[in-house]
């Protein structure tokens, strides 16, 4: 079947949808100002955040624009057996991040006063070299998944609306960053929220929407079959000699992504950072919060199909589109699902990527003001801090904007993978364990973080670009490693303090 082509009710539409979208948010931003006066406002907010806001906004800064776009250009390139890192597991990551960790890191925020993630790592330390090493580790994790975000919000507008994309964008990234610099951590919190609920209405009819196109699930699973027997298969053995794609091939990498899952979900900073302004929960709180979260972060299991419905409908016409590729299944099955989808789609992936975007522009100005500078400078007013941390804001805005219009990445799940590696591997020993593990030590964390940050970038390249490396060999390699490197280190502090202690005494 031919690919569908824009028409330009499409593109009024989708207008009409980002102008709604943007408005409210810019709008967020001015209400938020008066309640972001000084740094720790802006930082933390009024900590009375209600457990819907707080359920909806974690779910769109966990969905981002890999959920809403990335995932579907996995299931469309691997059948079925992309399921595996296209977010099947999402909840087995989030549901724990919300009930397990949720209440304890909310709880740690309060009575160690910290507005930010790393300067918590490293008050669970009481090391202020392991919060600066922290907040250093998560800017330049960061920084690679932030690219992922742009490159969402590009194909979409490409695709749904024939037009050039880059307007849109720093359209989209100047309103993120209206409502981060003027309302800080509540102006991103309501935005936020309103972005989680047209994400998930979106996502969920595009879901329905395409389903019904191919016929229903079993048309969608003979067309599949007709073009490929492999593309129903769980697993592709085909695909073992191919390192990067191990995630789809055997257990080792089915495994693999179930491990990534439950890790990013507590090691992504822009996750934790929204239990920050929440207010005491209540057991009726975590309810009510644990089921926000569960209706509106299960939409990856609607957008898998739209990704398999893509295939079935197109075949492999995908492969050799240009410039979006791969990763522009989905904005077509919006483009055949009509005008009103369409623009109503697109305003989802905007909403899921700058959601995303703002938590994490917000980790790192916050971080490396609070965890950084002020550490080096402890004598800066108030004042200087503020107008330091939202200038950084739209340093770290503009970073990855500028690499996604020099050299955008080839697939939007690798890279954003690559990243999610690292912050989960580190951050659920650094971080999640130590809120039950007493003898962690921070020769432990200092040690974990480098060895995570090392293996990172060495997958980065023998897993994407040399290929030698199997996908789900490097995560296992990364995650065995950091935990060997955080406890043996840990052990090795504790072991050494009883014996700087015992020499002290002694004299």
């Amino acid at each position: 079947m031919d690919l569908p082509s824009p028409t330009s009710v499409d593109l009024a539409l989708s207008i009409v949808w980002l102008s709604l979208l943007l408005t409210l948010c810019t709008a967020i931003g001015f209400m938020a100002k008066r309640r972001s006066k000084t740094f720790a406002s802006w930082l933390a907010g009024s900590r009375n955040f209600g457990p819907v806001i707080t359920g909806l906004a974690l779910s769109a800064t966990w969905m981002s624009g890999w959920a809403c776009l990335g995932l579907m250009g996995i299931t469309y390139t691997f059948g079925w057996s992309g399921m595996w890192l296209a977010g099947v597991w999402t909840l087995v990551g989030i549901i724990p991040c919300v009930t397990v960790f949720g209440p304890k890191l909310k709880k740690m925020f309060e009575r160690l006063n910290a507005t930010t993630v790393p300067q918590l790592v490293g008050s669970l330390y009481n090391s202020r070299l392991v919060a600066a090493v922290a907040s250093i580790v998560y800017i330049v994790l960061l920084v690679v998944y932030a690219v992922g975000q742009y490159k969402a919000a590009a194909t979409v507008w490409h695709v749904v609306t024939g037009t050039p994309w880059e307007l849109s964008i720093i359209i989209g990234a100047l309103v993120m960053v209206i409502y981060m610099v003027l309302g800080g951590f509540t102006g991103t919190q309501w935005a936020l929220a309103v972005q989680g609920i047209i994400m998930t209405f979106a996502c969920y009819i595009l879901a329905y929407t395409s389903l019904s196109i191919v016929g229903g699930p079993i048309a969608l699973n003979e067309a599949l079959a007709s073009q490929d027997p492999s593309l129903i298969m769980p697993l592709r053995p085909d695909l073992i000699s191919i390192p990067k794609f191990q995630f789809a091939a055997d257990p080792v990498g089915l495994t693999a992504t179930l491990g990534l899952f439950i890790t990013m979900a507590v090691g992504f900073p822009h996750n934790v950072a929204r239990f920050i302004g929440m207010r005491a929960i209540t057991k009726r709180d975590l309810a009510i919060m644990t089921l926000v979260v569960f209706v509106t972060s299960a939409i990856p299991w609607a957008n898998i199909l739209i990704g398999l419905s893509a295939r079935a409908l197109f075949g492999s016409a995908l492969f050799a589109a240009s410039p979006a590729g791969k990763d522009a299944a989905a904005p077509y099955m919006a483009l055949m699902a009509g005008p009103a989808v369409s623009g109503m789609y697109l305003a989802a992936v905007f909403a899921a990527s700058i959601s995303t975007l703002a938590g994490m522009v917000l980790v790192m100005a916050g971080s490396l003001t609070r965890d950084v500078i002020q550490t080096l400078k402890p004598d800066l007013s108030d004042k200087a801090l503020l107008i330091i941390a939202r200038v950084l804001t739209i340093v770290f805005a503009l970073i990855p904007l500028t690499w996604v219009v020099m050299k955008p990445p080839e697939l939007l799940a690798y890279l954003m993978a690559g990243a999610a590696v690292g912050l989960g591997c580190i951050f659920f020993f650094v971080l999640a364990l130590t809120l039950y593990w007493r003898k962690a030590h921070k020769y432990g964390a200092l040690a974990c973080m480098i060895y995570g940050l090392i293996m990172t970038t060495l997958g980065g390249y023998y897993v994407y670009t040399a290929n030698q490396w199997g996908w789900g060999y490097w995560w296992w390699a990364t995650f065995i490693g950091c935990a060997l490197t955080y406890t043996c280190f840990s052990l090795l502090g504790r072991w050494l303090e009883k014996k700087r202690v015992k020499m002290t005494s002694s004299y």
